[in-house]
């Protein structure tokens, strides 16, 4: 196990919540009900500036000790734990450090250890009750209680022999019950289907409480063949201890702290209505659907197992911790396309379907050229419905900023494009026709607010004081804003 603190955060949440509790991070509730109170006190919370994690203990209907945490990583600080940087890195200069990580990377295997605090209690057979685990119905319309919102789901592509680890949802139905879905397309989905083809049952492990770095690994676009697993030890430059499980002999991350071993039979075989469920975009859009379920054989937790939540919330309520690998792994890509002059890429916490890039312009176009070289991107061309091009002037870190650019440097008729793109059933603007043809696309603006470029010498210069003389005056005068 490795001795550094802050990968011993990204890998164990006891650590972490040690950390975050003497960062004065972290809020105790007892006595918040599982039907929707939890849900509720979730999306309440994130809704104030500063946004504690939540752990909810003496939760009604089970004992004390079974508990559920949300609003994980809420806060620069609990997502530097996470992804074990510095805590004083934000913005811009942490997707820069990302994408120096990842351009420099090496995949780094998981470790297989014999002991782990996952073992703590093992439940197989008739004794397996995933009703024991104080599950909440995160929202009011939900079609029943889901287990799995920040969760790791765990499978072996039977081919290739590569696990694949990737975060879908799992709705609780009965006592050794769950359902899964998974988008078709992902990962976890093709997997599947290969089992199912041949008339298999496929096995999964479905890690419920998970250490914070696994949400970065497993709601990720990892390409195929590439373990999340390898790829999250080369990030964070150390591998994740991992332990076998009994029955279908896939690694689970051994310090998680609920973990369901199952098999999934072919949907046609076995399947049951899963859903609505309030997801991403902030919407019901799914519906409820017949879908793949997995018949639970064991049960491995921690004493006093903790459930990690993430349910979802409107787009601008939701962690932003996904950002800073998509940023990186966007801005990578157009310079490998040989898109020259990419000067920053972000997600605005106010619309994950939005993607903002800053240029220095070099060329007639350049901003149109960066705007399909987006879409282009695994990570920024399904469901994107606008990507914003500004000028190397504008901090895109601030959602104020971009739209002081779009308002003052975009001409609508101009400097606009607008393109299909592939969409996902979460999509809330796809239609019942579309989804019942499976024509599931939707389109993207691309808008160009940058100066335009054939007169930008001659375009008016900005009002605002320089960069260079707004750190001379904070130099002076910070102490008036809070500044150390």
């Amino acid at each position: 196990m490795n001795n550094q603190p802050s990968l011993q955060a990204a890998y164990d949440l006891r650590v972490f919540l040690d950390e975050v509790r003497s960062l004065g991070e972290l809020k105790e509730i007892p006595g918040a009900h599982w039907h929707l109170e939890i849900g509720a006190l979730t999306e309440l919370f994130a809704e104030e500036t500063r946004t504690p994690a939540l752990l909810f203990d003496d939760i009604p209907d089970y004992p004390k000790g079974r508990r559920v945490l949300s609003n994980v990583l809420y806060s620069p600080a609990r997502q530097a734990l996470a992804l074990g940087v510095a805590p004083e890195l934000r913005g811009i200069p942490l997707v820069l450090e990302i994408k120096r990580r990842l351009a420099e990377m090496k995949l780094l295997p998981p470790t297989e250890v014999k002991s782990a605090p996952v073992l703590q209690n093992v439940v197989a057979g008739s004794a397996v009750d995933v009703g024991k685990f104080p599950a909440p119905q995160w929202h009011e319309k939900d079609g029943g209680r889901y287990i799995g919102t920040f969760d790791a789901v765990i499978s072996r592509d039977p081919d290739s022999g590569y696990v694949n680890v990737g975060t879908y949802r799992v709705q609780m139905h009965d006592a050794n019950t769950v359902g899964l879905w998974m988008i078709p397309g992902k990962h976890g989905n093709l997997i599947a289907q290969k089992y199912w083809s041949q008339g298999k049952d496929c096995p999964f492990l479905i890690a419920c409480g998970v250490p914070p770095a696994m949400l970065l690994a497993s709601s990720l676009g990892v390409p195929w063949g590439v373990s999340e697993y390898d790829f999250l030890g080369g990030l964070l430059g150390e591998p994740m201890a991992v332990v076998r499980s009994e029955l279908t002999g896939l690694p689970m991350p051994a310090n998680a702290e609920i973990v369901l071993e199952g098999f999934a039979p072919p949907p046609e075989r076995q399947s049951h209505p899963e859903g609505p469920f309030g997801e991403w975009p902030g919407y019901y859009a799914s519906g409820t659907i017949d879908r793949p379920v997995v018949q639970i054989s064991a049960i491995y937790h921690r004493d006093d197992p903790i459930i990690t939540g993430d349910p979802p919330l409107k787009t601008y309520l939701n962690t932003d911790m996904y950002k800073y690998v998509r940023s990186a792994n966007i801005w990578s890509s157009m310079e490998r396309a040989g898109i020259p002059e990419v000067r920053g890429v972000w997600f605005p916490r106010q619309g994950r379907f939005v993607v903002v890039v800053a240029i220095k312009q070099r060329y007639p176009g350049h901003p149109r050229q960066v705007g399909h070289g987006v879409l282009a991107t695994r990570d920024g061309g399904r469901d994107t419905r606008m990507i914003i091009v500004v000028d190397d002037d504008i901090d895109i870190t601030n959602f104020n900023e971009v739209m002081w650019a779009v308002a003052t440097r975009w001409d609508p008729k101009r400097q606009s494009e607008i393109v299909q793109v592939p969409a996902s059933d979460l999509n809330p603007t796809v239609t019942a026709a579309e989804r019942e043809s499976g024509d599931m696309v939707s389109s993207c603006q691309i808008i160009d607010a940058c100066r335009p470029f054939a007169t930008r010498d001659a375009f008016p210069p900005t009002s605002s004081i320089t960069p260079e003389y707004r750190a001379e005056v904070m130099q002076r005068w910070g102490h008036l804003f809070g500044a150390k």
